[in-house]
């Protein structure tokens, strides 16, 4: 069984937050900057978790940052990235703006990579794809390369040309696990709808 040293976490904090009018991963939810927040959510589950952004930005956060190797390129720039410099074969991405995910979630995705046989292990709920709080195999990186160097930049787009598990709403529903674990903040208003929710109903787990 595929255990937490097999596995390497990726924290996505370099996006443009342009909706958001600041930078996403800064922001302050339940005492820490988003990116720290989804970094502790994620590191029980892997062996080590990097942030995939600019050095110069996020080096005072006290974890390993790897700047996009295509920088402005967008997400899937960021998990080539990833890709290309992590050992393990097994790799989960998460996006900083997800301050609902839960390590329940995050505990199911990891029990359904290491079963699989697939490439690729994403979510897909009602609002369709979430492939940035999802698993990827290494196998996935000269499909998602040469993308980049056809300056294609949908994840989504090459789920036809990866073997891809969906982790469905009604799979989650019967895990027990909630349905807005996988809800991103883009805009103020989001934002203020999330941290006016009541006290413990973002709890981790």
């Amino acid at each position: 069984m595929m255990g937490q040293k097999d596995i390497r976490g990726f924290v996505l904090v370099g996006g443009k937050s342009s909706r958001m009018r600041q930078d996403k991963a800064l922001m302050q939810f339940e005492g820490k900057p988003l990116a720290l927040w989804a970094a502790g959510i994620l590191r029980p589950f892997v062996h080590q978790v990097t942030l995939l952004g600019p050095v110069e930005q996020y080096a005072d956060l006290g974890l390993p940052v790897l700047a996009d190797q295509w920088p402005d390129q967008g997400p899937l720039a960021a998990v080539c990235t990833g890709l290309l410099h992590s050992t393990s074969e097994w790799n989960i991405f998460l996006a900083c703006d997800l301050p609902l995910i839960s390590g329940r979630f995050l505990q199911h995705l990891v029990k359904r990579t290491g079963a699989s046989q697939s490439d690729a292990v994403v979510p897909r709920t009602d609002d369709g794809w979430q492939p940035l709080c999802a698993a990827y195999h290494a196998r996935c990186r000269p499909v998602f390369m040469r993308g980049l160097q056809e300056n294609r930049r949908s994840m989504v787009g090459f789920f036809d040309e990866v073997r891809v598990e969906a982790i469905t709403s009604a799979e989650m529903v019967s895990a027990g696990l909630r349905g807005d674990d996988l809800a991103n903040i883009n805009t103020p208003e989001e934002w203020a709808r999330i941290v006016e929710r009541p006290k413990g109903s973002s709890e981790s787990c």
